[in-house]
């Protein structure tokens, strides 16, 4: 699993007052954890927050050391939990960080990435990808950033479901095995048209 430290620190400012926070650079948010005796209002570097996010396919997958400041230094084990967006700025407004031990697993999200050409696109068929994530349970140093779903040999009408899929040791898939992941169906087939099929109707009479 992909690990990144960032440094925060923990912040007094709270409520509509963190605005000035994001103007000054810093980006708020919050960590949970059932280890912690209460959440800790923290704030991270905007630049530095950006910059891992960016890295990493939007932060999933990553486990994240966070070094908190708060006269002295305590180094605590994070996952994404949610962010906050702007509605239309896009920036990030807000974190949620969710904590955790190294030696507990935990449930995670990770993306589902596609690979190689499907033999059925190349004969007119069309790629519909059904599912984007799968939901896993492993712990935390054995989270991979994402699991491969090989689609070379995936023909028109074929599909892949969650039981066919290969993942590391040490991680469970906790999404339904069941579930489509990808499949190739057959293209529509076009419809003549409506001065043609009259005709054909009146060779037929």
């Amino acid at each position: 699993m992909e690990q990144i430290e960032l440094t925060a620190f923990v912040r007094d400012v709270k409520g509509k007052k963190v605005k000035r926070l994001r103007a000054q650079g810093f980006i708020p948010g919050i960590l949970y954890g059932k280890h912690l005796e209460e959440p800790v209002c923290l704030m991270i570097p905007e630049k530095d927050l950006l910059k891992a996010l960016s890295s990493t396919e939007g932060g999933r997958g990553v486990l994240f050391a966070l070094n908190i400041q708060n006269g002295e230094t305590r180094k605590e084990y994070a996952i994404l939990q949610d962010i906050q967006y702007h509605p239309y700025k896009l920036n990030v407004l807000h974190v949620d960080w969710h904590g955790i031990s190294l030696e507990e697993e935990i449930e995670a999200t990770i993306p589902i990435v596609l690979k190689g050409e499907a033999v059925g696109t190349k004969v007119g068929g069309i790629l519909e990808l059904v599912l984007e994530e799968l939901d896993v349970r492993c712990l935390p140093m054995n989270l991979p950033p994402h699991i491969e779903v090989d689609i070379s040999n995936l023909d028109i009408g074929d599909s892949i479901h969650v039981r066919d899929l290969s993942v590391p040791e040490g991680v469970t898939v906790v999404t339904p095995e069941d579930e489509v992941i990808v499949t190739v169906v057959a293209p529509e087939a076009e419809e003549a048209p409506a001065e043609e099929t009259q005709a054909q109707e009146g060779a037929q009479e």
